[in-house]
């Protein structure tokens, strides 16, 4: 196999793993949507479909990883060289690209990472919101939770209760 052909197919891979973080971007949208309004049947569908889709940029990865590892002992490279090194033996018109889809995945990575957090965060809020107004509205429906003390926790007082509800 030629350089150029070589050269082809990571950014072909490349190009599918982009394509693939696109569509867990997307994913994670469609929940945060789900989350802000209240549809706990959409959030669950969905996270079914980000469950296949992380599957599938696994997948992308491992391949990725391979082909690197394929290439490069083919090149007379260490196996374990990483992809932003390996670019620098292809020929300098084609560095560039290499180095904007590198850096155009690990943007993704950061964006889905951050994407991540802030649906968990929204995903708790909403939980302790949902707990605290069973807990007003019927105390003893809900326990609390263990303390550092190993005693049962109550997020609200009797007194909080009351002055909630009054």
């Amino acid at each position: 196999m030629s350089i150029q052909e070589k050269f082809k197919e990571i950014v072909t891979v490349l190009q599918v793993e982009l394509e693939e973080y696109g569509g867990l971007l997307h994913l994670f949208d469609r929940q945060q949507k789900c989350i802000i309004h209240q549809d706990p049947t959409g959030f669950l569908d969905i996270n079914v479909d980000v469950d296949e889709q992380i599957a599938k940029l696994s997948q992308c990865r491992q391949n990725r990883e391979e082909l690197v590892r394929r290439i490069a002992t083919s090149l007379g490279k260490p196996g374990d060289i990483t992809l932003s090194a390996l670019s620098l033996c292809f020929m300098p018109e084609h560095q560039p690209l290499m180095k904007a889809l590198i850096d155009e995945i690990n943007e993704l990575i950061t964006r889905t990472q951050r994407r991540t957090r802030q649906n968990r965060m929204l995903l708790a809020q909403c939980v302790e919101s949902a707990r605290q107004l069973l807990s007003i509205s019927n105390p003893g429906a809900i326990p609390g939770t263990y303390g550092a003390h190993g005693q049962i926790r109550s997020t609200y007082s009797p007194e909080r209760i009351t002055a909630a509800v009054a």
